[in-house]
């Protein structure tokens, strides 16, 4: 299937930018490392230190086309340009409260909302890292809405 990758990649390369600035310094979060899961979705996963591992703190992001909700001339579903929708996934701890601290995970979501995109989180379960493929495997734990008019979604 074709699809295009520049509007998800501005979006992400701009929140990312937007990101760095937020957590330089900080004693927490502090860094932001660009990468692509095996669909070619681009990512982002914020760390402390670089530490990417189980029960770190790391919050990552992914950005996807959404269903147009129609069929090429071959009758193959079709991928909007646009809008997309952003997967913000991190590990729950043994208590099932989120692994990173409340005020790096509001930053996040509050940067991310700012896209106007749909956002879905999703909440890693606990001794599992944080990656696309549990992102994949992980539902969706609550979908918050930005954007009212899509005019290839289905009413």
């Amino acid at each position: 299937m074709i699809k295009s990758l520049a509007s998800a990649d501005a979006t992400l390369r701009d929140l990312a930018e937007r990101l760095r600035r937020k957590v330089a310094g900080s004693a927490l979060i502090d860094t932001v490392r660009e990468t692509r899961d095996s669909d070619g979705w681009p990512m982002l996963f914020l760390s402390d230190g670089g530490t990417e591992t189980a029960g770190a703190d790391v919050i990552a992001i992914r950005m996807k086309a959404v269903d147009a909700v129609s069929k090429d001339v071959f009758n193959n579903a079709l991928n909007a340009f646009t809008p997309h929708s952003m997967e913000i996934a991190y590990e729950l701890d043994a208590n099932a409260k989120p692994e990173p601290e409340a005020t790096d995970l509001a930053q996040v979501l509050a940067e991310c909302a700012k896209t106007g995109v749909a956002l879905q989180i999703k909440e890693i379960a606990d001794a599992t890292a944080v990656s696309a493929t549990s992102m994949d495997a992980a539902a969706v734990a609550k979908e918050i809405e930005n954007q009212d008019e899509w005019p290839t979604k289905g009413r």
